[in-house]
């Protein structure tokens, strides 16, 4: 499918609820979300982990690391989204609706929000949009994948 990416990131040594990643949309197009996953990548004891997709209502200036999504597709151009991971200052203020989606899930199978498409959320040109670890895990290496399509 033309137009598709995916924004991955490692995050090392998390021990904190915060934002695992943020997605702003170019001023020219908007974003479909196809898929999200956050992943345990090295902690075998089991615990309860809450990760959820909320809309962002005031991103201002986070302290995070710049993330290049990847192309599904030689022939795309280079992603027009600004994707950044493991927010350490300044998080984002979200939305006080309810989450697009929020799980509690055992860290050992992992974070996976994969949306019918009558159900895929779409963010707005110019918006931003963050997957947030909101319990407070043991030390663990998580991996981090948001796939997204941009679209108009």
């Amino acid at each position: 499918m033309r137009g598709v990416y995916t924004a991955y990131a490692d995050i090392t040594g998390l021990v904190a609820a915060k934002t695992l990643m943020y997605i702003t949309a170019p001023a020219t197009a908007a974003v479909e979300i196809l898929s999200v996953h956050v992943t345990n990548e090295n902690n075998n004891t089991a615990e309860q982990w809450i990760v959820s997709l909320h809309r962002i209502s005031t991103l201002g200036t986070p302290t995070a690391t710049t993330i290049t999504a990847q192309k599904h597709e030689n022939g795309d151009q280079v992603s027009a989204c600004t994707c950044r991971s493991n927010v350490t200052a300044s998080e984002p203020t979200y939305d006080s609706n309810a989450p697009v989606d929020k799980q509690g899930v055992s860290n050992l199978a992992g974070f996976h929000y994969d949306p019918i498409p009558e159900e895929r959320p779409v963010i707005a040109p110019s918006g931003s949009w963050g997957v947030r670890m909101l319990s407070t895990p043991s030390s663990t290496d998580v991996g981090v994948y948001v796939v997204y399509r941009e679209i108009g």
